[in-house]
Order: structure tokens, then sequence, then C-alpha cells
């Protein structure tokens, strides 16, 4: 089952990404096309019903930092994320980072069938680290949390769907006073005093189709949200004609280049966990990577001949 489910995977991604060809193919393409001119529809629909008050975002009261990009896929967040967390914490902030926690395992539930037709989530959001212990294990917590749980002191990171939850969690039981969400761009319900866009420079955009058709999850032209703009995996050549690009959609935002390089290998193999609560919120029989590549992000350029300045924390 698993492996046909791989294979219709990787199907569907060789007809988005055009490396099939055949009537059936473009066929398929022509019919992912009309559900990404509706996807962007909806996207667009969202947004506007948030900007006018008929949806409400939620102010927790704190400095909340947004890094997100507007496609799918990997454009460096996590290395990043980790970035500001420690400069932040360095500068005297209480930080938690709020993850989705894709593809962890979630503890079994507590809700009955009623609560779930309801929306009701009274189940407590995962604590992969409380800033002092690693209180789960990669399966449970989801790899890029459990990544940044277990190079970051003094740091909580909190795995829920609903960022509300967790971040009230944090406030209330951590004494956080800045949250950053991780990929939390689209995640509107939560008020973002700064949204943070990454941009690989590889793929700056996909392959321009939105979702189904395409990797894009917005629009180019809603990078207009965006306080700060990072254009990641940068390799000293010119990024000139992508920063006039930008600049079409957003006039304002500073705009810097990453550079990411490897550090070591380390070996993140489990060890025992730190303590009896925390080993009943962890899966049985999970295993953690034996290895994580530690990588450094180097900023190369800066548009705007300015730092970064997130609440008297300077990020150079």
């Amino acid at each position: 089952m698993s492996r046909s489910l791989e294979n219709l995977e990787q199907f569907a991604i060789d007809v988005i990404l055009e490396r099939r060809g055949g009537a059936r193919a473009t066929f398929l393409r022509s019919f992912l096309y009309l559900l990404s001119l509706i996807y962007e529809r909806l996207v667009q629909l969202r947004l506007f019903l948030y900007r006018k008050r008929i949806f409400r975002e939620r102010a927790l009261g704190c400095l909340v930092i947004s890094i997100g990009n507007l496609t799918v896929g990997g454009t460096g967040k996590t290395p990043i994320v980790e970035k500001f967390a420690r400069a932040l914490q360095k500068g005297g902030r209480h930080v938690a980072i709020l993850s989705r926690g894709y593809k962890s395992v979630p503890r079994p539930s507590k809700r009955g069938l009623l609560a779930k037709l309801r929306g009701d989530n009274p189940d407590p959001p995962r604590v992969v680290s409380d800033g002092k212990s690693l209180l789960l294990d990669s399966l449970t917590a989801g790899d890029e949390p459990y990544m940044l749980a277990h190079n970051l002191k003094n740091v909580a990171v909190l795995v829920d769907k609903d960022r509300v939850k967790s971040g009230l969690f944090a406030i209330e039981k951590m004494n956080a006073d800045t949250l950053l969400l991780d990929d939390g761009l689209q995640y509107l319900h939560l008020k973002h005093r700064l949204d943070i866009v990454l941009i690989d420079r590889q793929a700056p955009f996909g392959n321009e189709f939105l979702l189904p058709r395409g990797t894009l999850r917005e629009p180019p032209r809603n990078l207009r949200r965006a306080s700060y703009i990072f254009i990641t995996k940068s390799t000293g050549e010119s990024n000139e004609q992508l920063v006039r690009r930008v600049r079409r959609y957003n006039r304002t935002a500073e705009i810097n280049e990453c550079a990411y390089k490897p550090l070591h290998l380390q070996n993140v193999a489990p060890r025992p966990i730190a303590s009896k609560t925390a080993c009943a919120n962890s899966v049985p029989g999970s295993k953690s990577p034996s290895a994580t590549l530690i990588i450094t992000v180097t900023p190369k350029r800066n548009c705007k001949a300015s730092s970064i300045v997130v609440s008297a924390v300077t990020w150079k």
C-alpha cells in the first residue's frame, strides 16, 4: 500500500513538473490548472475576509514573528528559525517556537466524536522541549521541531495545528514573551507583528503555478505582506534579476541574501527521556535519526544597508 502511494505521489510530481509527456499527462495538467484557478480565488477570498475583519485574528499580547514562504517544499526555514531564536534569546527574550509538526505522529486524542465535529480541541499542545529538557522523540514531534529542540537551549518548542492554543500555553505555562511561528505565513488566525518570507534562489516561485498544478501556496503578488524577505541558498552570484521581480510586489520590505554551509554531522541517537511524564508522551518503539547535518546561515548582502532589528535584537 505504501509503495503504491509513493508511486502515485511520484507520478503526480512528474506530471506537475512536466517530466511526463503524453495525452494523459497533458489532460491531468489541464485539469489541475483549472483546480489551481479555483484554489487561487479561495486563497484571495480568505485573505480578504481577514483583511475586512469578517474573520478575526487573535492577538496574544506578545511579539509574534512569522517565518514562512509562498511555496511548498524546503526553502531553508528551519535554520532561519533557529538563527532568530538564538538572537532573540540572547537579547533577553523568552522565546517559544510554534510548529505545526508536519508528518509527526499525534498522541491519541481524548476528544469524542461530537467534539471533533464541533471543532473543539481540548488536548494540550505537544511540548517537544520546555527549554530545559528534550521531552519527545522525532516521530512524535516531527523531524524539524525535534531538531530545533535538540539544538536550542532555553527555548521552548511546541507542536500543534492550533497555534493560538499552543501560543497561549507557551505564554501561560512557560512565561514566553516572544512567539516564532515556523511556517506561519499562511496562519492568519494568530496576529503577526512581523512576517519574514523566504524565497529559494534556486526556484523562487516554484514552477509559477499554484496548487495543485504547481508548488505555489499563494500568488507571488502576496509578497506584499512581507516585512522582511530572505533570498536563501545564495551562491555568491548576482540576484539582481530576482530582486527586481520581488520589488514589483513589495517596494518596502528589506531584502537579505543568505548562504548555507554545512558545519558537521552530529550524532543525535536517542538518549533517555528526561522524565516519566515525557515517556508517556512519546511513541513506543519510535526512532530518532542517527545523525543530523548541522548548518549555519550567513547573510551575504543586505539590500537596504541596514541590519534587521527585531525588538532590540540586531541580526547581522
